[in-house]
């Protein structure tokens, strides 16, 4: 009785098997390990910069709807300082969200150097004590920069931006 048994068992599992692999269950598990990853598609220039600002017509009291214009001198940033001057920066901000804590700018960037300008876009919150900040969409660019696609991170200390903006090739 016993060997009856391992049989049916046997022709079970044979059964299911040739049941499984006509159905490409099997598929998933016989599949060669995935391909190495080329790196080369994936790389990313980084560009470390600081932004001093020279002029802003932010209002004292922001209110929903308030519109100012910034403008800085931007800079090579050099162990958190700044290095040599590169060009200069505009922002064209809007307050879309405003509290008794803060508020919410959506702003538009325009970086400029003699290689070309990157254009950025970003809302960020100016709640509590600084330094605020958060990431900004790159939107396009010129010159050395026309096909720049990625994502920046801006930080905001009183008179002066760091940002480390990158770029994928």
């Amino acid at each position: 009785m016993p060997c009856f048994r391992a049989r049916q068992l046997s022709a079970a599992v044979v059964t299911a098997a040739t049941a499984l692999a006509a159905t490409g269950a099997f598929a998933l598990t016989a599949q060669a390990a995935p391909a190495a990853e080329d790196k080369s598609k994936d790389k990313v220039t980084v560009l470390n910069w600081v932004a001093h600002k020279h002029s802003d017509t932010k209002p004292r009291s922001v209110r929903a709807g308030s519109d100012w214009t910034v403008y800085s001198h931007l800079f090579e940033n050099k162990k958190g300082g700044a290095g040599k001057k590169i060009g200069d920066a505009t922002a064209q901000c809007g307050a879309v969200d405003v509290t008794p804590h803060g508020h919410v700018a959506q702003c538009h960037r325009v970086l400029r150097t003699d290689r070309g300008s990157i254009t950025l876009s970003d809302t960020i919150d100016y709640f509590g004590h600084g330094p605020h900040g958060g990431a900004s969409a790159v939107t396009g660019g010129t010159g050395k920069y026309e096909a720049a696609e990625g994502q920046a991170k801006i930080t905001f200390h009183r008179d002066h931006a760091e940002l480390r903006i990158s770029l994928d090739d």
